[in-house]
């Protein structure tokens, strides 16, 4: 049986993680000159503080990496919706949802950004905490249509003796 729905969602990199060491070399040459001239002109106290910079440059970009390996699973499949979460750190956490009960619910605030959740029975979850907007949006309308496709699908096999 193929799923109805099976999305999977991760974090976005604007940058490749093959280029962050030629990124933080080029900036690591560009502090290089420029810190020679700060030892010609006198200024060395400059130097510690611009390695420093480097340092934490290049930790921020390992550090934003590694909070990428996060992801969500949301696997409409049978009776079940079920929503797979699994942190940067590697726990495993999972959502079990009755997809005729499930609503989606997209929550608009002021400055224009969308929050997403799934809610059944009094519980709700949020979905694509670090997605965009717009994609959440996407995700939450992608959501919607496969259970409203299922429920159509569903209330033809019922019958009434």
């Amino acid at each position: 049986m193929s799923p109805a729905l099976d999305l999977i969602l991760t974090p976005n990199r604007s940058f490749d993680r093959a280029h962050v060491p030629w990124l933080v070399g080029a900036v690591g040459l560009i502090f290089f000159v420029g810190g020679l001239r700060f030892l010609v002109l006198g200024a060395w106290p400059i130097l510690p503080f611009m390695a420093a910079d480097l340092a934490l440059l290049g930790w921020a970009f390992r550090a934003s990496y590694a909070g990428g390996r996060g992801h969500e699973r949301v696997l409409l499949l049978g009776d079940a919706l079920t929503l797979h979460r699994v942190s940067a750190r590697g726990v495993e956490k999972s959502f079990g949802f009755e997809p005729l009960w499930t609503r989606v619910q997209v929550e608009e605030t002021p400055l224009g950004d969308a929050h997403v959740f799934l809610a059944a029975r009094g519980r709700r979850v949020r979905v694509g905490q670090f997605l965009s907007a717009p994609e959440r949006r996407e995700v939450g309308a992608t959501i919607a249509a496969a259970l409203t496709a299922y429920r159509g699908l569903s209330s033809s096999t019922s019958s009434i003796a």
